[in-house]
C-alpha cells in the first residue's frame, strides 16, 4: 500500500533501536539494564493515559485563532469521523506520524530522563529504550486502528471488545470509548459506560462542527 505512515513509523523504530544499540557500543555497557526495564514499564503503564488526553484533548480539539492563525489540530481526525469507513482518512498522513514520534521522544525525556538524571542514574540509554517503547507503542495503535476500521474479525476476545467499543465510539457518541488500544484510560476517567446508559449523539460524525470550518 502507498500509506506513509507505517514507512515513519517503522523508521522511527529501526532509528530508535540503532541509536540504542549504539549508544550501548560507545559506553561499552549492556544494552539492556534494570533502568532499560524501568523506562520500558513507565512508558507501557502511561500509554492509556496519553492515548486518551491525546485523542479528547488534540485529536477532538475545537478549532482556535491565535494572532492571525488558525490551530486545528482535530481537522484530519473530525474528517476521520465523517466518513471512518475511508482508510485515508484512518492511517495518519507521514507528516502526522513524524510529529507524533517527535511528541512521544519529547515526553519521554521529559517522564524519565529527568528523574534518572536526578537520581545519577544511566540516562541515554534508558531513555532511547522509553523511545523505542514509545515508537512501538504508536505502531501498535496505527495497526490496531487499521483492523477496527476494516471487515477483519480480531481473534482475540481483548480485540473484538476494543473494536466494538471503537465503532461505538464512532456510531453512538464520541464522548466515551475514546481509547484504541486500551480501554483503561476510559475506566479511570469515567468514559467507559455500558451502552445502553449513553444516548445516541447527534454529533458522532461532526464532533459538534460544521465540516466546512478547518477547511
Amino acid at each position: 500500500m502507498g500509506y506513509r505512515s507505517p514507512q515513519v513509523i517503522v523508521l522511527g523504530v529501526v532509528m530508535a533501536v540503532g541509536a540504542r544499540v549504539l549508544v550501548s557500543a560507545a559506553t561499552e555497557t549492556a544494552w539492556w539494564s534494570r533502568w532499560d526495564v524501568l523506562a520500558v514499564a513507565v512508558v507501557v503503564s502511561l500509554i492509556p493515559l496519553f492515548e486518551w488526553m491525546v485523542h479528547l484533548l488534540v485529536l477532538h480539539a475545537e478549532p482556535r485563532r491565535i494572532g492571525g492563525l488558525t490551530i486545528d489540530t482535530g481537522f484530519g481526525h473530525r474528517q476521520h469521523h465523517l466518513n471512518p469507513a475511508i482508510i485515508d482518512s484512518v492511517l495518519l498522513r507521514g507528516l502526522e506520524a513524524g510529529l507524533f514520534q517527535a511528541i512521544n521522544a519529547s515526553v519521554v525525556v521529559a517522564i524519565i530522563g529527568v528523574p534518572l538524571s536526578i537520581l545519577e542514574a544511566p540516562v541515554v540509554g534508558p531513555v532511547l529504550t522509553g523511545v523505542v517503547a514509545a515508537v512501538v507503542g504508536l505502531a501498535h495503535y496505527e495497526w490496531s486502528h487499521f483492523l477496527f476500521h476494516v471487515s477483519y474479525r480480531p481473534k482475540t476476545r481483548y480485540y473484538r471488545r476494543l473494536k466494538a467499543n471503537h465503532r461505538l465510539h464512532h456510531w453512538r457518541n464520541e464522548r466515551y470509548w475514546l481509547g484504541v488500544t486500551t480501554n483503561l484510560g476510559d475506566r479511570l476517567l469515567r468514559t467507559y459506560p455500558a451502552k445502553g446508559d449513553v444516548p445516541r449523539s447527534p454529533t458522532a460524525k461532526t464532533l459538534g462542527i460544521e465540516p466546512e470550518v478547518g477547511r
